[in-house]
């Protein structure tokens, strides 16, 4: 597809692979008003794209619906339940006082976006945090909607596993002394260390295969005594982990790209 300021022509029959990291910025329609006329160009756009996307000579690395579908953290810890993966016990719920069936300490996740915006414009990012059944602050959140509530598994450290296709990457850092949300630190970003880890290496590939994704970024945990998948990103980053591998990674998906 070749534009020049919107302007241009998509020549479909040429279309071989491509990667859909993501279908469209996160601050695609902040702002927008439904019925207004930006919206109407927007949604004419969007139209484009997910025709484009769809298209049956392209062959994707992940197609938009298996794209769309692992964003889902429900999903996501569904199919890895069912492939036999350890996933810490969790609900969902907009109603505190369910918040007693689990066991142990709680966390709260996003179950929607992982950010949104204030009038202002400015982002704010929803981090995976702590929260205690007997704060009355919780039951308000929770009121405004439903979070996923999930039992704290104390880390000892916190594995990346990167997966292109049936080849997998695993990083490490050590859990103590950072956040619970380690993407909360600037200095975790840059403590990674590559980990030889087959077996969690081969349930990562077996997970992103399952939901037929070809790419994935995940999270996992382990704890003294076992290891848990956390969250699976079918377009996160690997750049910010050490070389050699963050380039490995990227000549896997180019190779595949080239193909």
């Amino acid at each position: 597809m070749e534009t020049t300021n919107g302007h241009g022509a998509a020549h479909l029959q040429d279309a071989h692979r491509g990667w859909i990291r993501r279908p469209a910025p996160a601050d695609w329609d902040v702002g927008m008003r439904w019925g207004s006329k930006q919206a109407a160009v927007h949604g004419a756009w969007r139209t484009l794209l997910v025709s484009l996307l769809r298209n049956p000579a392209c062959e994707w690395l992940t197609s938009l619906d298996a794209l769309l579908a692992a964003e889902n953290k429900i999903v996501q810890c569904r199919t890895a339940t069912g492939a036999g993966i350890d996933v810490p016990p969790l609900m969902v719920t907009n109603d505190a006082s369910e918040m007693s069936s689990l066991p142990g300490q709680l966390i709260a996740k996003p179950l929607g976006p992982p950010q949104y915006w204030l009038e202002q414009g400015d982002p704010r990012i929803v981090f995976a945090a702590p929260v205690d059944a007997q704060d009355p602050s919780v039951a308000e959140l929770l009121a405004g909607a439903p979070f996923i509530l999930q039992e704290r598994v104390r880390a000892v450290r916190h594995l990346r596993v990167v997966t292109v296709r049936d080849e997998a990457w695993a990083f490490q850092i050590p859990a103590e002394n950072i956040p619970l949300d380690w993407r909360r630190s600037a200095a975790a970003h840059t403590s990674w260390r590559p980990l030889k880890a087959p077996d969690i290496e081969q349930r990562a590939v077996d997970l992103s295969a399952a939901m037929s994704v070809k790419y994935s970024s995940q999270d996992w945990i382990e704890t003294a005594s076992d290891t848990y998948f956390i969250d699976l990103n079918p377009g996160g980053q690997w750049l910010f982990l050490p070389d050699p591998e963050a380039s490995q990674i990227s000549a896997a998906i180019a190779h595949w790209l080239q193909g």
